[in-house]
């Protein structure tokens, strides 16, 4: 059994932190229509049990499924997933394990009253805690609810519910009580099924066992390959979208070659598609959140954007880039001088890829700076196009994000002057990717970041090694689409969707971001890495197999 620590609780804790009402509510929905390869393999009873394991149920439309309980529950499904379900650890053709992750039913029974720990401490002030302490005969000092827990010494199910027998929760905290009374139904539910899966397990592991060891390892390499085609692209091949085509340093960047990377043979035959990968590559985050008012414009501050932030920057710094993010909401004047410093050969001559987010406030063709500026995206664009003599990043690589609403000028802005990127006023290997079309907004949760950017973010993670750049941006695209269809279905409400968009001109087709899959060493990562990306990677998870069920056309 896994010790139990304070910084166990803090994880699950954090967890839990990075749900919102909007992806509790999607969570929830995509739970209930579980096509996933994942349960594929599966009996019919097994699948039954683990679908059951929502309290919300189906019909619940119209309601907010955004309660303590729901989140413990989704995390601890989210959990069991990656996993004992995942593509990492079953090879579902061959119905067997690919390495020996041990099942123990105790370690998964404690993770799920940790969760629950986690989520009653959150709410427990320093005053309740003593209130606890003194109702429970504690003496020594403490300052969490885990602290409680360790001094009592007994196991979690006791734990509890001495804590709910004492009645101080039923009459002090009848939120809390209640989560603890559900979780008890919960948790029943949950011994369930994970021990009648733990025979079905076993039978996985026997399988795995009995065979040839190479043909075990085989499946391990090959699922690590970069250049072994994937089930996604399978998929791909079997669908019609194949042909689809002052800034401060943030902490040092991390090296790819620190981490250990699991041997690969490589396709010879596709080692051409890999040849332009960034030697060098400059990401660029220009991220503003705070605006000073202005009469022509509304600009409320932009919340949940440093979310944004946090996952572009694990994602270009496990690709080696070095980044460079505005640490201060950029007025006109500051992009200027940020915009100019990149333009610096002495320091960048040598970087030969130019990767530059802009998110903020935007109309149809510009965005506005922390004191309300507009600033036209075609001016950004064009000063770093080959025909300027004062770029330094003339013939290489440049791919220009913007994160940002796309809405009409209000009448008192109207006019001619604007324009918006056309095609000739970007050089070969240059591309702009907008975050949504023409007179669309671009979606934004203020607890966990913009749509947009949690699924680049994912594609990147996934497939940014082996899928070109136009595919990735076209496939983001169809993932928000079918993502806002669900938040339609889900709210019985016509919402306004957001479809992306890119433009280039003869942009190669024979970049890739990495040579190694970030997905292949996503295990290997710290847990705070892990975190940002776990819940847009499980929604993701869970669209895919929908994307194909359903697929969307691009017309």
């Amino acid at each position: 059994m896994w010790d139990i620590t304070k910084e166990s609780i803090s994880q699950c804790a954090l967890t839990l932190g990075q749900f919102d009402s909007e992806t509790v509510n999607l969570l929830v929905s995509l739970f209930h229509h579980q096509n996933a390869s994942q349960l594929v393999f599966l009996s019919n009873n097994l699948k039954e049990k683990f679908e059951n394991l929502l309290t919300t149920k189906i019909d619940n439309d119209g309601k907010n499924n955004d309660t303590p309980l729901t989140r413990i529950e989704l995390a601890i499904m989210i959990h069991f997933k990656e996993k004992y379900l995942s593509e990492s650890t079953v090879d579902y053709d061959n119905n067997q394990l690919k390495s020996n992750v041990v099942f123990s039913i105790d370690d998964e029974l404690n993770l799920a009253y940790c969760f629950l720990l986690a989520q009653i401490d959150d709410r427990l002030s320093h005053e309740k805690l003593n209130d606890i302490k003194f109702l429970l005969n504690i003496r020594q000092p403490v300052d969490s609810l885990f602290d409680i827990y360790k001094n009592l010494g007994k196991n979690f199910p006791t734990f509890f519910s001495s804590l709910i027998e004492s009645n101080y929760f039923a009459q002090k905290l009848v939120a809390v009580d209640q989560v603890v009374r559900n979780f008890q139904s919960f948790i029943k539910r949950y011994e369930d099924f994970v021990v009648t899966f733990e025979k079905h397990y076993k039978l996985l592991s026997d399988a795995g066992n009995n065979n040839n060891n190479n043909t075990q390892t085989h499946a391990v390499i090959n699922q690590n390959d970069p250049h072994e085609v994937s089930s996604f692209m399978m998929k791909l091949k079997s669908s019609n979208y194949e042909n689809i085509k002052p800034l401060v340093p943030s902490s040092p960047v991390e090296k790819a070659q620190s981490e250990p990377v699991p041997h690969r043979t490589v396709d010879q035959s596709a080692i051409s598609l890999s040849l332009n990968v960034p030697r060098k590559g400059l990401c660029v985050i220009i991220n503003i959140r705070q605006f000073i008012s202005s009469d022509s414009v509304d600009t409320p501050n932009r919340t949940g954007s440093d979310k944004d932030v946090d996952l572009i920057k694990i994602i270009f710094n496990k690709l080696n880039f070095t980044i460079l993010e505005c640490k201060i909401d950029f007025k006109k004047d500051d992009l200027d001088r940020a915009l100019n410093y990149i333009d610096d050969q002495s320091i960048y001559g040598e970087f030969d890829c130019l990767i530059m987010f802009i998110m903020s406030h935007g109309l149809l063709h510009s965005f506005f700076t922390a004191d309300s500026k507009e600033v036209i995206i075609r001016d950004i664009v064009t000063r770093y196009a080959d025909s300027s003599v004062a770029t330094i990043w003339a013939g290489k690589t440049r791919i220009f994000f913007i994160q940002a609403c796309r809405s009409v000028w209000p009448q008192n802005m109207q006019s001619n002057k604007r324009e918006g990127v056309q095609q000739n006023d970007l050089s070969p290997k240059m591309l702009v990717a907008y975050s949504c079309s023409a007179n669309e907004a671009s979606k934004r949760s203020p607890s966990t970041g913009s749509s947009y950017i949690q699924v680049l973010c994912i594609m990147l993670l996934r497939f940014g090694h082996y899928l070109t750049i136009q595919t990735i941006l076209h496939w983001t695209k169809i993932f928000i689409i079918k993502r806002d269809e669900y938040s339609s279905e889900r709210s019985g409400k016509s919402l306004d969707s957001q479809q992306p968009e890119y433009i280039e001109n003869e942009f190669s087709t024979n970049f890739r971001f990495s040579v190694h899959s970030l997905y292949d060493t996503y295990s290997l990562w710290t847990f705070d890495k892990q975190l940002a990306l776990k819940i847009p990677l499980q929604i993701w998870k869970e669209i895919y197999d929908l994307v194909f069920k359903y697929p969307v056309v691009d017309h």
